[in-house]
């Protein structure tokens, strides 16, 4: 949440700074620590007079006005809570949502307190880059300044809440500050209070009943666009409108930490202010592009910024006009959303029907299916129906199917494992799963976060550990914390899951008892687990998600090896292995040597094509110096271990890849029936692949590294030599050798 700043002129005003009770207690004190070496500089730009900070516990800052002496933080919190009861679906609602509307509101009912004619909101991350006057020098008057982050949503609440006010403005009032006359904001909530035609017993809970439910964590309602929009339309006079322009999330361009008049100065040049989110990852190249004083002499931030790359960033950069911001949502919190937002209604009627169609095939299966289609259902009576069947199933089999435990390995990158909890919470049915969180030693804020975050969020295993112990151990470490009662699912925290991803690759863990692990697909890898889509943002990859994870005739491919981004670990198979072998620490190759440690105790490893989860990608060794140095010791590693280079032997390469490509170009299709041999198949992974595509194809591999071949896939014969195949090498009808 944003530190806001309630500001005095020349005596006629009181200067408050507001601050909620997660901001000054945990994650935003140390943003206020971020921003301390330019409070001076924020001071002189405004020059109005003495802070005060506006916040809900006692903390060690000088100057705190109790916010719960004008609202109660809890009721605020009880009626949002209450309003999104059956949308939570039994899960608590995080009080970071309460705190955007509760911050809105106080600094509304702070008029009631106020002695003097006017007070300054203003948003402490809104750093101003040169000095600026609130109230025009010649009038008098205050300015109501325009900025281009158009709110739609937001304005069109003002009509309804205001008879004969509608959002009639191109432009927001959303500027991150606002001059407030204290009896025009009382008019303002009185006449909310007297609107008959909304439920509420006060002007707070009159503006919540009239955002929909589902609406409430998109933060629609704005106290500076409704009052703005309410002055402009009938206090004119009062006011002079200026257009106003910001750079939004600057620490995608600056480290803050660094930032000084200079930078300020030369910022001024296009925009009257920039507003620091902590939204994204600092990204070096970016930095330096700005830093760079040749480019700075030349360009003005405007022209740089036209020329920044915008795929570099995990959200994508847009610039309009004198704003700019990220076509992706970005929000610094959890957003609880619809689970059936890409989804049909009666989705859940499929998952009941495939359900009933496994009871005598898999009953472990169906009760998957049942658990989903409870999950995936609105409707009580039918749930009850599904759960009576659910309960049969059980009475008359013995059901093996085990809770999985998503283990996230944490560390730094606060907004990428923000998302990644938050697709899962949306997405993945809260029955079915333990989230448990290991912060691997993060310095960026992410462990303050967690911290603040699991005290919240009891349902979920937070563990922070001040050392780094990498990802074999950090992953080790964590499972140490889980019962037997779970199979275990390593999930990168640069993910987002998407709708039925997790149900599909649990389908394919019990589809059979010598399934010992499975993956999933994505669009970061370079062929193994390839599903080969660009969309322009994240939200697009998991809206895609939701589409392509359905029920699929064959949707699972064997393999050698999975990729560790996404791993599912039958939990019988991980307590063999006694864990990732943590020779393999910070990283690389450590997925490879899990995989052939699995498959070493008569497991097969499984893709499940029907589970696509969106991979961000290399977000954990960034800034790993010397990455392949680390790359080539952990081959020697396992080449010593297992007999052979699985990097090699157990992989995919771009020719094998294309070459499974071309088949389908030359006339090949999925029911074809035609005979084909790998010579130098390794442990058979382009040969597993060619199956999966064309499953009544006949197919063979020979491979002479005999280490490699004890590890080749079972679906497959993997032949020493040419003259062990079944066949004379001119019977088949394609011969594929010297792929590498």
């Amino acid at each position: 949440m944003e530190n806001k700043v309630i500001m005095d002129k020349e005596g006629r005003l009181e200067r408050t700074i507001g601050a909620n009770k997660k901001i000054l207690i945990d994650k935003k004190a140390v943003d206020i620590d971020k921003l301390t070496h330019l409070i001076p500089w924020i001071a002189d730009c405004l020059d109005f007079g003495k802070f005060f900070f506006l916040g809900t516990d006692k903390i060690s800052i000088n100057n705190i006005i109790d916010a719960n002496e004008i609202i109660p933080f809890e009721e605020v919190h009880r009626t949002i809570e209450k309003k999104m009861h059956e949308f939570l679906a039994g899960r608590e609602l995080s009080k970071g949502i309460s705190e955007w509307y509760y911050q809105q509101f106080v600094k509304m009912k702070y008029s009631f307190i106020c002695k003097d004619e006017y007070y300054v909101v203003w948003d402490l991350n809104s750093i101003p880059c040169h000095k600026v006057d609130v109230f025009d020098k010649k009038s008098g008057k205050p300015y109501l300044d325009l900025c281009e982050n158009n709110e739609y949503e937001r304005g069109m609440l003002v009509s309804k809440l205001l008879t004969g006010c509608s959002a009639s403005f191109e432009k927001s009032f959303d500027s991150g500050h606002m001059v407030v006359k204290t009896e025009i904001m009382k008019s303002l909530i009185e006449e909310i209070e007297k609107n008959d035609q909304i439920e509420g017993d006060n002007f707070w809970g009159k503006i919540l009943n009239l955002i929909p439910f589902d609406k409430i964590q998109s933060s629609l309602f704005s106290f500076m666009t409704v009052y703005g929009t309410y002055v402009a339309i009938k206090y004119p006079e009062y006011y002079i409108l200026r257009k106003w322009k910001q750079l939004r999330k600057v620490e995608k361009y600056f480290d803050i930490l660094s930032m000084d008049k200079r930078d300020f100065d030369w910022l001024s040049k296009d925009f009257d202010a920039v507003t620091f989110e902590n939204t994204y990852d600092i990204d070096g190249d970016v930095q330096e592009l700005f830093a760079n004083q040749y480019y700075r002499e030349k360009l003005t931030p405007k022209k740089i910024l036209d020329a920044i790359d915008a795929e570099k960033s995990d959200e994508f950069i847009s610039y309009s006009g004198d704003c700019i911001d990220g076509k992706d949502t970005i929000t610094n919190e959890i957003i609880i959303e619809d689970r059936l937002k890409y989804l049909d209604k009666n989705t859940f009627e499929e998952y009941e029907k495939l359900g009933d169609s496994l009871i005598d095939i898999n009953p472990d299966q169906a009760y998957l299916c049942y658990e989903n289609a409870v999950f995936l259902c609105d409707y009580q009576d039918q749930k009850s129906r599904i759960l009576e069947k659910s309960n049969e199933l059980k009475n008359k089999n013995k059901i093996t199917v085990k809770k999985t435990a998503i283990v996230i390995l944490s560390f730094n990158h606060e907004y990428l494992l923000k998302r990644c909890i938050e697709s899962i919470y949306n997405n993945c049915n809260p029955k079915d799963y333990l989230l448990v969180i290991f912060d691997n030693g993060s310095k960026d804020g992410t462990a303050e976060w967690l911290a603040e975050w699991g005290k919240n969020n009891e349902e979920a295993l937070v563990i922070l550990n001040e050392e780094n112990l990498g990802f074999s151990g950090g992953n080790n470490a964590a499972c140490k914390h889980l019962s037997d009662d779970y199979d275990v699912f390593f999930l990168n925290n640069d993910t987002r899951v998407p709708a039925n991803a997790l149900f599909w690759m649990r389908m394919a863990l019990y589809a059979s008892d010598d399934i010992g692990g499975v993956g999933a697909v994505q669009n970061y890898a370079d062929a193994d687990q390839i599903q080969d889509v660009t969309f322009d943002s994240p939200e697009q990859y998991v809206e895609f998600g939701a589409k392509h994870n359905v029920f699929m005739d064959n949707p699972c491919e064997e393999q050698s090896k999975i990729c560790g981004f996404a791993l599912l670990v039958r939990r019988q198979a991980w307590d063999k292995t006694g864990g990732f072998d943590e020779r393999f620490n910070p990283g690389y190759v450590e997925d490879d040597e899990i995989s052939m440690h699995i498959r070493s105790l008569g497991y097969r490893m499984m893709v499940c094509h029907n589970a696509f989860i969106y991979h961000v990608g290399s977000q954990s060794f960034i800034r790993v110096e010397n990455p392949n140095d680390l790359f080539v010791r952990h081959r020697e590693i396992i080449i010593k271990k297992w007999g052979f280079d699985t990097t090699i032997y157990a992989g995919m390469s771009k020719n094998e890849y294309a070459f499974i490509l071309d088949l389908e170009k030359k006339g090949y299709k999925k029911d074809s029936d035609f005979k084909l041999v790998h010579i130098g198949s390794g442990c058979g992974n382009m040969l597993g692949h060619i199956h999966y595509l064309y499953p009544n194809a006949e197919l063979a591999g020979v491979e002479g590294n005999d280490a490699a071949r004890k590890f080749a896939i079972s679906c497959i014969p993997v032949y020493p030599n040419i003259d062990s195949l079944p066949r004379k090498l001119e019977e088949y009808d394609v011969i594929a050798h010297g792929l590498g």
